[in-house]
């Protein structure tokens, strides 16, 4: 097993004492996961959207833990995703294993949001909280977790993002394992290739 440790204020892992990148700075050439809002509009709605998935990830923390909705405080505005949240854990079958746990290996770590026996099947399931899900950075991103949960001894077979939305319902996308080892494969080769060390005087 890996050491891991997570400053969650810097948002930084370190794998054995070593600094390493994480599965979100690694897809990040892939573009963001949230809406593109206007230009003057900008850090008000990142903020914003922000604010919400961190809430959000916290409330399902909450009550995957067997916590009750009722004893979580929400602001107003969150409320329809509660409610999304709670159609979806009442129409599946999820026993948790892994609930936003940072994990690491050589060379990079991560924090998938749920890893669970999820309608039978041991699964990585990740959040989101926008109207419009950037399909290629999650199918990277599951690929990074598929990755770190098999060298920590975890063998998922199903990777999904959930898109929870305003309205209250959500939407449950299967990706395939495959294309998403792929995807992140391309990501973190990228990452080795932008980062590599070079001997003064030549590139090599």
């Amino acid at each position: 097993m890996f050491d891991v440790t997570f400053d969650e204020a810097k948002h930084a892992y370190t794998v054995d004492g070593k600094a390493v990148p994480s599965v979100t700075q690694l897809v990040a050439p892939l573009g963001a996961d949230y809406d593109e809002p206007e230009d003057d509009m900008l850090a008000l709605t990142v903020e914003a959207a922000a604010d919400r998935g961190t809430t959000m990830h916290a409330y399902l923390a909450h009550r995957l833990t067997g916590g009750a909705p009722e004893d979580f405080e929400l602001p107003d505005a969150y409320a329809p995703y509660a409610d999304a949240v709670e159609l979806f854990l009442s129409e599946h079958r999820i026993d948790p294993y892994l609930i936003e746990q940072p994990l690491g290996t050589e060379g990079f770590a991560g924090t998938p949001d749920l890893v669970a026996d999820f309608d039978g099947t041991l699964a990585i399931l990740d959040y989101k909280f926008v109207s419009q899900i950037a399909k290629s950075k999650v199918a990277a991103q599951l690929g990074g977790y598929f990755t770190l949960c098999g060298d920590n001894a975890l063998y998922p077979e199903a990777l999904f993002a959930v898109q929870f939305l305003p309205d209250g319902t959500y939407r449950l996308y299967p990706a395939d394992v495959g294309q998403a080892l792929a995807s992140f494969h391309v990501c973190k080769t990228l990452y080795e290739i932008k980062t590599k060390k070079h001997p003064r005087g030549r590139i090599a």
